[in-house]
Parts: structure tokens; sequence; C-alpha cells
């Protein structure tokens, strides 16, 4: 992994990292005040069980919110990335086996690129409960490669 490259992957988990802050303002679009309201559909409210299909959609939902608020406004996204979940069927509650189309994956890169760049960063979530009160041993190998700038680790 290059200088500039462990650079840019600081620099983009620092972001990350800020987006989470205790602020209801814009600075801090995934603050619990912000999941809270904008989670209201899925079910999420304050001091209630947090599951996997909710918690990611409400994070979809509010990096879209940040692009579109740049959009109309202009200026910067707070978000370096755009989120997306992928679950079993159309509603993802119902489980079932995830799907991750490449034509998805391009039309959302290209739409959240920053102007004059061909791509966009992309998070994809996954909503999977892996067990209640521990992890299946044979799942541990599937989730076993992360990558990180293109580099598997």
């Amino acid at each position: 992994m290059t200088f500039s490259c462990l650079q840019l992957c600081s620099q983009e988990y620092l972001q990350i990292v800020k987006s989470f802050g205790d602020s209801p303002d814009e600075s801090c679009p995934f603050s619990i005040h912000n999941l809270v309201e904008v989670g209201s559909p899925y079910g999420l409210a304050a001091g209630s069980w947090l599951g996997p299909y909710a918690l990611c959609r409400t994070l979809e939902a509010l990096a879209d919110a940040d692009r579109e608020r740049c959009r109309k406004r202009g200026g910067q996204r707070v978000l370096p990335m755009v989120v997306h979940v992928v679950s079993g069927d159309a509603d993802g509650e119902r489980g079932g086996a995830p799907v991750l189309c490449v034509e998805d994956v391009t039309r959302l890169c290209l739409r959240w690129g920053e102007p004059g760049e061909e791509w966009g960063a992309l998070l994809v979530l996954v909503p999977l409960v892996l067990g209640l009160d521990k992890v299946n041993p044979r799942l541990v190998k599937s989730f076993s490669l992360v990558q990180i700038c293109g580099h598997h680790i």
C-alpha cells in the first residue's frame, strides 16, 4: 500500500468517524439524533432495539440526504462515499441471500462521484443477523477478507 493511498484512507476514515458526532446538525449526518429522526419509517425509536435492516436502511437514507442537500445547495458532501444496502428480497426484511448487481454498483458510483471524477467510493451494507449470542464458525471464513484501498489484507 502506498503512502498516498494510506493518507487518503486515513482522511476518509476521519470523515466517516466525524459523521457519527453527537450533534443534530448537517455536519454529523449519522448522529443519534439524525438516526432516530430519519429511521422512524423503519421502526427506529430512541431506546428501542436497533436491528440490522433498520440501521442499514437508515444509514443509506442519511447518505442519500447528504448527497441531495449538497446537490441542491452546492458545497461539499460530508460523507465521502455512497451507501448501498444489499438484502435478499425487495423489502429486505424477510431475509434471503443478498445479491449485489454490477449494474447497480456502477450506476450508484457514477452518480455519486464528484464533478470531474469518474467513480465515487462505495460502502456496501449487508443487514444480516449472524447469531443471537455467538457467530457460527462456518461464517467466519466468509467474512475473513477485508479490502482496504484495493488491497486485501
